[in-house]
């Protein structure tokens, strides 16, 4: 599967209840293997959020990214300031 098929699929969570989009995904170059992604989300089309998800919560991966994990679970894990200025620096690249 290409980056460009992947960016841009609906994720859901262990319920079948939609999260977001797949946003960005982080690669380990030497495994070419992807690592994590980045959700994109949106309540409302009010606020949009970002979560990271590491790749042991992904169940599987089809017409729907399918999560291991319930949203509130996601939720929980917040993602640090210096990960979000990291994540900025990498894209720049």
């Amino acid at each position: 599967m290409k980056v460009s098929e992947f960016l841009g699929r609906k994720v859901l969570d262990k319920k079948a209840i939609e999260i977001g989009k797949v946003h960005d995904l982080d690669i380990s170059p030497k495994e070419g293997l992807i690592t994590s992604i980045t959700i994109s989300t949106s309540e409302f089309g009010l606020t949009r959020k970002e979560i990271e998800v590491n790749t042991t919560n992904i169940d599987q991966v089809g017409d729907y990214v399918l999560l291991k994990v319930e949203k509130a679970e996601l939720e929980v894990q917040p993602k640090s300031d210096k990960d979000i200025e990291k994540r900025r620096l990498d894209v720049r690249k």
